[in-house]
């Protein structure tokens, strides 16, 4: 299992968030770091996480534990379990988890209005430019795998960022 998520940091609509935004998606057993971009770093960790459980339930980021470090300028986050780590660029934030050790990501800029389509295409073009004839289905949950391999990936767009997390085996 994987998990990712991006926040693009220069969205029109992103709006800094204050600590009182904080205590809305804050779980009483969270342990974070002070930093500038805290609100997104843990909503990101967090929808990863959930994304990483593969769960048909809604989004409840209060309902999500996270432990958050930061050691020589890396961020990692842990919850119940799944591992993962924050990439933060002054463009976006980008959180993966799960099976890291056997798992990778991409990201793409959005190319058009329809991000939710758009995402999809540019995942499946960027294995068709490996000479890889892929197509995201759906598993029995609804969420999205790549036929005709059955392998579970994870999708995230935001602004003008998508990235996807997928199996290396799938190269």
């Amino acid at each position: 299992m994987i998990g990712i998520d991006i926040v693009d940091l220069k969205d029109p609509s992103f709006k800094e968030r204050s600590e009182r935004s904080l205590d809305l998606i804050k779980n009483e057993n969270d342990s974070i770091i002070e930093h500038p971009r805290l609100f997104w770093i843990l909503w990101s960790a967090k929808e990863a996480i959930f994304k990483c459980k593969r769960e048909p339930l809604n989004f409840a980021p209060k309902k999500i534990p996270v432990l958050i470090k930061e050691e020589n300028g890396h961020v990692t986050f842990q919850s119940e379990g799944i591992k993962g780590k924050v990439e933060i660029t002054d463009e976006f934030i980008l959180s993966i988890c799960g099976d890291l050790e056997n798992s990778t990501y991409e990201t793409f800029e959005k190319p058009n209005q329809n991000w939710s389509e758009g995402i999809r295409f540019l995942v499946i073009e960027f294995f068709r430019e490996k000479n890889l004839d892929y197509h995201i289905g759906s598993d029995e949950l609804n969420l999205p795998v790549i036929e005709p391999a059955k392998k579970e990936i994870s999708i995230s767009h935001h602004g003008r960022y998508g990235a996807v997390a997928f199996p290396k085996s799938l190269l």
